[in-house]
């Protein structure tokens, strides 16, 4: 008898975090000799009108409080799925073992019953994980667009005042030879998104506060 496969759910996997990658158009890239400005944060910055800033992905990942949330919960739904599969494959192996101590009693019709509900217990196993374990993606992908759409609403405004023809992502293993770190605006970046995180967190925390 064939044994079920157990779960291989990634969490914020190489190709889910693919999904990050943001590519903003726009016009030629003009080189500028303005005078040198400063971020929010003091990173020093040229006068960019015409030009490209950059952020690394990798950072944002490992600094972006939003995203450290998402990935608790991808996790606990996952050990959740997990529990629950286990739950089942359990019940189902011990009606196997009954049937099976039943069986040297059991007339042939009895045993062709028997074998018929293992095979139909055993289909219902393998739908049930595959149905959780498609939830879970589809759940993850809902979550990766949603971070996405924070970012890239964040860095549209981000961009008012400062007008860079193209912002895009970087992360390990990208075709980038060079980079100019005066637009590196990922420190930046990191700040802004985590501010405007814990400010809705802080109103979020109060609308439920005031319906308690």
């Amino acid at each position: 008898m064939k044994q079920t496969q157990s779960i291989a759910i990634g969490v914020l996997g190489v190709a889910v975090i693919a999904l990050f990658v943001l590519h903003f158009t726009g016009g030629a890239v003009r080189p500028s000799n303005k005078p040198v400005k400063k971020t929010a944060a003091g990173t020093e910055l040229l006068d960019n009108t015409g030009r490209i800033a950059y952020f690394e992905m990798d950072s944002i990942e490992r600094k972006y409080e939003y995203i450290k949330e998402i990935q608790g919960k991808l996790k606990s739904q996952e050990q959740a799925i997990r529990n629950e599969m286990q739950s089942i494959r359990n019940g189902y192996m011990a009606r196997i073992q009954q049937l099976q101590e039943k069986a040297p009693s059991m007339s042939q019709s009895e045993g062709e019953a028997a074998q018929g509900e293992i095979n139909q217990m055993e289909q219902n196993v393998q739908q049930k994980e595959a149905k959780l374990g498609q939830d879970l993606q589809e759940q993850q992908f809902k979550m990766m667009q949603d971070i996405n759409k924070k970012i890239e609403e964040y860095l549209t405004d981000f961009n008012k005042g400062r007008k860079f023809t193209y912002i895009i992502s970087r992360q390990s293993g990208d075709f980038i030879y060079f980079r100019d770190t005066t637009m590196n605006i990922t420190n930046d970046l990191i700040k802004g998104l985590n501010e405007q995180y814990n400010n809705d967190k802080s109103i979020k925390s109060s609308k439920k506060g005031e319906k308690e």
